[in-house]
């Protein structure tokens, strides 16, 4: 009898991945536990903003410590960092933005207003989250009051959340040279300026990835020892790389590095999983046709897709007939500071 004698069929590529497409392949994910009725948080890169919607449309408690103020359309609430993740951090890029906005909420750092308040036209921003007000503020001390505010609330979502989802999208980051503070994006996108004797580029390696997760582990279970993380990759490519070499290039490194972290953290830790979204949307085998004509915005088809997937796999889990839209997403509803780096391609 050989070892591959009576293994089940997804695990012969025949029988496994062969006869099927992104949307009807069966038993690419085994949850290690069941999500049903815990309170969830939801952070990332752009395409965890449409894991946070898909489950607010099952009615699955997805937690909002800074719910959009009433009577705002949630249109117009979503271009101001409302409503899109469980707080009002924007889109968290890198692993390492995650551990220090952990940080700062668990007062273990404390980040000088001269390294995050940056002034344009008049008007001041929040380095760590330059959208969430897309016309600045009037001071620098409203800035620092509302960052203030927003890591008192990050600090309750950590305390009361069952389950942390996180999708991991770069390993480009930009710093601060001498304090290693990471911004979300590059401070030109933000301020308009850029300082080679301030600010540097690094692109993250696996060991560095690593680390920051499992640091963010231990410092999310210090405050909440049953917590949960599941963990996903964005398969939406780079929008420009700042390496000298193709962009290609540097998407499948990025890419490659960041499913080898979170698959080597579901391995080695029972309370960590991770669910294959990048593999259902991003592999030539299971088809094309699930990205608009530009090759980096998911179509609405292909995030069907991938939360169809996702929650089917769930057992024991009641599935429910939900209106989601039907017609094709634009790139406008899904908020993307990376996005402001195509203004700087060659025409």
């Amino acid at each position: 009898m050989l070892p591959y004698d009576g293994l089940p069929t997804r695990q012969f590529w025949k029988t496994g991945v062969q006869p099927f497409s992104s949307d009807t392949i069966q038993d690419i994910y085994s949850p290690k536990w069941p999500i049903d009725g815990l309170r969830i948080a939801t952070a990332g890169s752009c395409f965890a903003q449409e894991i946070a919607r898909a489950m607010r449309a099952r009615k699955y408690n997805v937690l909002d410590v800074e719910p959009k103020p009433p009577g705002i359309p949630e249109k117009v609430a979503n271009q101001y960092g409302y409503s899109l993740y469980s707080a009002r951090h924007g889109n968290i890029y890198t692993a390492r933005h995650l551990l220090q906005l952990t940080k700062e909420a668990l007062g273990v750092l404390e980040i000088s207003p001269k390294l995050y308040v940056l002034k344009k036209g008049g008007r001041y921003y929040d380095a760590f989250r330059p959208k969430v007000e897309p016309n600045g503020l009037p001071s620098a001390g409203e800035v620092i009051e509302q960052r203030n505010d927003h890591l008192r609330r990050f600090r309750s979502l950590l305390y009361e959340c069952d389950l942390f989802i996180f999708t991991l999208g770069l390993t480009e980051a930009w710093f601060h040279k001498d304090t290693q503070i990471v911004y979300q994006i590059a401070p030109a996108l933000t301020s308009g300026a850029y300082d080679p004797n301030e600010n540097e580029f690094r692109n993250l390696r696996f060991s560095e990835i690593m680390s920051d997760m499992l640091e963010f582990r231990d410092l999310a279970k210090s405050i909440n020892p049953d917590m949960r993380f599941l963990l996903t990759v964005s398969p939406v490519p780079l929008t420009a790389t700042a390496l000298p070499q193709h962009v290609l290039v540097s998407t499948m490194r990025s890419k490659s590095v960041l499913r080898a972290v979170a698959g080597e953290l579901s391995e080695a830790y029972d309370d960590i999983d991770y669910f294959p979204s990048f593999e259902l949307l991003s592999t030539p085998f299971l088809g094309s046709g699930f990205f608009e004509d530009n090759k980096r915005t998911v179509k609405r088809s292909g995030v069907e897709a991938v939360m169809r997937s996702f929650f089917n796999a769930h057992a024991g889990i009641k599935q429910m007939q939900v209106e989601l839209p039907s017609e094709p997403r634009t790139e406008g509803e899904v908020v993307c500071e990376d996005a402001l780096l195509e203004a700087f391609a060659p025409r």
